[in-house]
């Protein structure tokens, strides 16, 4: 039996722990050096022409109001975003980004994980996007209302083309939307997302109207992010999945030109695009997983901007008088995902376990200096039904290791299959985790795994046991995150509660937000007892940025670089 780590043998190696995570982040910096409301029938939400016009536009159908953004850019309690802009370089055209893994996929409905999204917001539009305060806009639509309560109606702009010069039509919609849920798509990761559509109408070909199973208060909000990107069915359907991966056709900002793996992924201006010419001719993604390579590629102007910015490199950026960071909350959570099919992780008392046994307050101060929030379960701060009064995820070696008793645990290994640079301190924050569960007597281990391997692991549904994920509340609703990814058929579906499924499916299919809120939360308390997520933080995500460019993130991660986010100083 196993003390305390806190107050008995094991507080020495607890107090090397926490002198080693600072020692390997003092260690990293010096290398671094080195180198809405519901839905409103017959309410409509109108755009002007261009991009720009699209962003004063008033909304009728937006996710609910409490869903808001929690905070903008340079706003973290080391965040700056306040230095003195310079002049660009003279004759800059390209835009070079530092990214912590390569992409895994271009088409825009195999991945939401990693380096993927950011690359398919800026490759493809979407009907509807969310700006910077969070607030859903129109994009493909010029106007979208619901005409009943399970009618909605989507008018398209009669100016954009795809990059192969064919012109967006409502076919092209109605084939993207259909796609994500079409058994045939292999890999999807995105088949959970539009399931409550009963069917897609093309009356002309300017408009879609989507009929759905049941009241959906948040398909505007669906159409916004993951899955639906438009991409062109006639396009697609004379080369193929795989042809269409080699080189994908969308009607985004940004060409494809070429991806060399593990190397650059390089994309080229939309001079035609319906929302003004970007402010760059080329973007180009750089894969650098190694912290130390990434900022150093910042700091020496390799890059232009760097994602993926741990806390402990903040100060030094924006000390380095070229450069500085631009930070927002997450609207999400950085997790350990679990595959609950696993035999030994089918036990709720396990999963609690290995839940108590996380001293997460340490991970925030010493791996993440303070950048981050503790979670109390599958609903972000900021999102539609949080309650801020809810206690979070105790640490307690205590009630772990009489969980560990209860479940007969006998010892059985259990693994983190980590990746390094998947999300910023994914493979420090497990080593921190593996002596905390070994100190109330788990026989853990951490193992590395590259994203490849990860992102086909995903696809398999082959972990070991227990890794990284960074679910994105895309919906500003528990709809956007724990139900379109833990939900029947979703990305990370190893477990099933028949009362948590019915909480779902009612909270999807209700106009009632009190109705909504009451099931959230009833389906947060089953989360807590069966932990299909190990919830570890919610976190201040970093980039940085060079002082001659103009740019910012958006707390719901989507990526932007059209005209109105990003501009070269002058």
């Amino acid at each position: 039996m196993h003390a305390d780590p806190r107050k008995s043998g094991y507080l020495m190696n607890w107090r090397c722990f926490r002198a080693l995570a600072l020692i390997v982040l003092v260690a990293t910096v010096v290398a671094a050096c080195g180198g809405g409301a519901t839905p409103n029938p017959g309410g409509v939400a109108t755009a002007t022409t261009g991009q720009a016009g699209a962003q004063t536009t008033a909304q009728t159908s937006a996710a609910p109001v409490s869903g808001t953004r929690v905070a903008t850019a340079g706003t973290t309690p080391s965040g700056s975003g306040t230095a003195n802009r310079v002049p660009a370089p003279a004759g800059k055209k390209d835009l070079i980004i530092a990214t912590g893994t390569d992409i895994t996929t271009l088409d825009p409905q195999l991945s939401t994980a990693g380096n993927d999204p950011n690359v398919s917001f800026t490759l493809y539009d979407n009907l509807l996007y969310r700006d910077a305060d969070g607030k859903l806009q129109p994009m493909l639509a010029t106007e979208y209302k619901a005409v009943d309560d399970t009618t909605w109606q989507f008018k398209l702009r009669s100016d954009v083309k795809f990059h192969n010069g064919d012109p967006l039509t409502a076919a092209d919609v109605k084939f993207t939307i259909e796609r994500t849920y079409d058994p045939n798509t292999k890999g999807s990761a995105v088949a959970s997302i539009f399931t409550t559509i009963a069917s897609i109408e093309i009356p002309d070909a300017m408009t879609v109207v989507f009929k759905t199973k049941a009241p959906d208060p948040l398909l505007p909000a669906r159409l916004a992010f993951y899955g639906g990107e438009i991409m062109p069915k006639d396009y697609f359907a004379k080369v193929g999945a795989d042809g269409f991966n080699q080189k994908p056709v969308g009607a985004g900002p940004f060409k494809f030109v070429e991806w060399v793996k593990d190397d650059h992924l390089t994309l080229e201006a939309n001079q035609g695009y319906w929302g003004g010419a970007p402010a760059v001719e080329r973007v180009i993604f750089k894969p650098r997983p190694e912290t130390a390579a990434r900022i150093s590629s910042l700091l020496s102007g390799e890059a232009d901007i760097a994602l993926n910015v741990p806390p402990d490199q903040i100060d030094q950026i924006n000390k380095s008088g070229k450069a500085r960071t631009e930070s927002a909350l997450y609207a999400g959570l950085y997790a350990l995902a679990v595959n609950s099919k696993t035999p030994i992780l089918s036990k709720p008392e396990i999963k609690q376990a290995l839940a108590y046994a996380i001293d997460r307050q340490t991970i925030i101060d010493t791996v993440w200096r303070g950048q981050g929030i503790l979670p109390s379960g599958m609903i972000n701060k900021g999102s539609f039904a949080f309650d801020p009064a809810l206690p979070t995820i105790p640490y307690d070696v205590a009630k772990a290791k009489a969980l560990l008793k209860q479940a007969g645990y006998n010892n059985e290994e259990i693994v983190i299959e980590t990746t390094q640079g998947y999300v910023a301190n994914d493979r420090l924050m497990a080593e921190a985790i593996v002596p905390m569960w070994q100190a109330v007597g788990i026989n853990a281990k951490v193992e590395i795994v590259e994203v490849s391997v990860r992102a086909q692991k995903n696809k398999e549904k082959s972990f070991k046991g227990l890794w990284w994920t960074d679910p994105t509340d895309t919906l500003a609703d528990p709809a956007g995150m724990a139900w379109r990814l833990l939900g029947p058929g979703g990305a990370q579906d190893y477990w099933r509660d028949a009362r948590w499924d019915e909480l779902g499916k009612e909270a999807n299919s209700t106009l009632d937000q009190e109705k909504r809120k009451k099931n959230y939360e009833e389906m947060n308390q089953i989360f807590l007892k069966n932990f299909p997520w190990i919830p570890i933080l919610q976190p201040y995500q970093a980039y940085g940025v060079q002082n001659y460019v103009e740019w910012r993130p958006y707390s719901s991660t989507y990526f932007n670089l059209r005209k109105e986010n990003l501009k070269l100083v002058k």
